[in-house]
């Protein structure tokens, strides 16, 4: 029982603050060894308790509620995207808990090739992973989607996110991290903000006339996948403003 006494005295840790935490902070906080803390979070994070921020740093989920939750996000809108564009399509959101800083995969759906249902396969992307902001497409598009005055960074960044507004998605031409080779746009909240992304895999590097056919697709899924909007086809103008930005 000592193992279970350690186990549930890192997650009330855990849950204590609304921030991520490092490991070694966690272990000093709770008197246990880092080594024993690293192997609670990562049982923790299999069990969808625990979130991996990054290297470094993990947050709590929504408690014991999280392993109620087997649903998959408007399965329907990505699987139909899925089989749209014959390829993995990833839907990525922030971490509540970290003030939106950080993105995770949220779900993953397949085409739907004979003999297997669309939304199922196995994924270089799973739900739960940590999405890097900067660096992936999917992160991209996230702070691309986000008013312009509330993203932090240097020009470098900000030049980045211009010029994917202006072209209506970001790209990757090689896999970050767990993530292929990827396509993505924002996901609208229908506030003027951005909920989350909407990526899809690029099997192999593509140029950007090939990547651009994938744009206006995404874009009217993502603007179905926008909270309240999952049960409406977006309007005739907002058809037409996604075709335009991924013209």
């Amino acid at each position: 029982m000592q193992s279970l006494s350690r186990a549930l005295t890192v997650l009330a840790e855990l849950n204590r603050q609304d921030r991520p935490y490092g490991v070694t902070e966690l272990a000093v906080t709770v008197g246990l060894h880092k080594s024993t803390v690293h192997r609670i979070l990562a049982t923790f994070c299999a069990h969808g308790l625990a979130r991996r921020v990054d290297d470094h740093l993990y947050c709590a989920t929504d408690g014991l509620s999280s392993l109620r939750r087997t649903t998959t996000p408007h399965p329907d809108l990505l699987a139909e995207a899925a089989t749209h564009l014959n390829c993995l399509v990833v839907l990525a959101r922030p971490l509540p808990r970290t003030g939106g800083t950080v993105l995770e995969i949220a779900a993953v759906a397949w085409p739907a090739p004979a003999g297997r249902p669309a939304g199922t396969g196995r994924a270089a992307a799973s739900p739960g992973d940590a999405v890097p902001l900067r660096a992936s497409a999917l992160g991209r598009a996230y702070l691309a989607g986000l008013p312009p005055a509330e993203v932090e960074g240097g020009a470098e960044l900000l030049d980045t996110l211009r010029r994917v507004r202006e072209v209506g998605f970001a790209h990757n031409a090689r896999p970050v991290a767990a993530l292929p080779r990827m396509v993505a746009v924002p996901v609208p909240d229908g506030a003027g903000g951005c909920a989350g992304a909407l990526g899809a895999e690029l099997a192999h590097p593509a140029s950007l006339a090939e990547i651009r056919r994938y744009a206006p697709m995404l874009h009217r899924a993502a603007a179905r996948l926008g909270p309240g909007q999952a049960d409406r086809r977006p309007a005739p103008a907002a058809a037409a403003s996604a075709r335009r930005q991924g013209a």
